[in-house]
């Protein structure tokens, strides 16, 4: 199994995510987003994009499914 699975197949596997897992994934991108933006010697712009761009996605799924409000809790 790749060290990056969960990375690779972020966008193919969110359908078949259960709510409880996508609002873990949504706190896991929130998490990564804030870090990758943080200033200091790990500050890195495009991550932090592409973690947004997988928060985003993340919300669209689950506004999809009718999920109005994604648990605020979860994320930092």
């Amino acid at each position: 199994m790749s060290r990056w699975k969960l990375h690779d197949n972020w966008y193919a596997d969110l359908p078949s995510l259960s709510v409880e897992q996508l609002r873990e994934r949504r706190a896991l991108a929130a998490r990564r987003a804030e870090r990758a933006a943080a200033r200091g010697a790990g500050r890195n712009p495009k991550a932090a994009r592409e973690w947004r761009g997988m928060l985003r996605a993340v919300d669209e799924e689950l506004l999809r499914r009718g999920v109005d409000q994604p648990d605020q809790a979860a994320c930092p």
